[in-house]
């Protein structure tokens, strides 16, 4: 487009300003990258109107607006990651806020879990026996 001889008396400052109308609009490097064509069709309605006379930011604004409307990225909306903690906890670095204890091995916090009551070793285990009680039956006598 710079290339075109119809643009070539078209200054600097000019050029900054018809920038500046289609970034306002939403027309920036997002949509280049998203969608060209529609990029280069709003820069091209900016640049003719421009060059037939419209100087007015603010009419030309409008004009890309009533013909292409609000340029739009697609942008998901936020999703807060609250829900997800609830169930599995928080990470190590936001439950710690930055306060760092040394860790000590599984191992000494299983020993002094034990050491506490929390656990039985193996070799101090009692077996109860399980205590069954005998049925009897009746027997029937001939004496009424």
């Amino acid at each position: 487009m710079s290339s075109d001889p119809r643009y070539a008396s078209i200054s600097p400052s000019e050029m900054k300003m018809v920038q500046s109308v289609l970034d306002d609009a939403g027309y920036d490097a997002n949509v280049l990258a998203e969608d060209q064509s529609l990029f280069n069709a709003a820069a091209l309605l900016v640049m003719n109107l421009f060059m037939a006379g419209e100087t007015s930011p603010y009419a030309l604004a409008a004009q890309l607006e009533r013909n292409f409307g609000k340029a739009t990225t697609t942008k998901l909306p936020y999703k807060s990651p609250l829900p997800r903690y609830a169930i599995q906890g928080l990470p190590h670095n936001l439950s710690r806020a930055g306060i760092k204890t040394p860790r000590l091995p599984d191992e000494l916090d299983v020993q002094t879990w034990e050491n506490e009551g929390g656990a039985v070793s193996m070799s101090a285990q009692r077996t109860f026996p399980i205590a069954i009680k005998s049925v009897g039956t009746v027997k029937e006598t001939g004496d009424v």
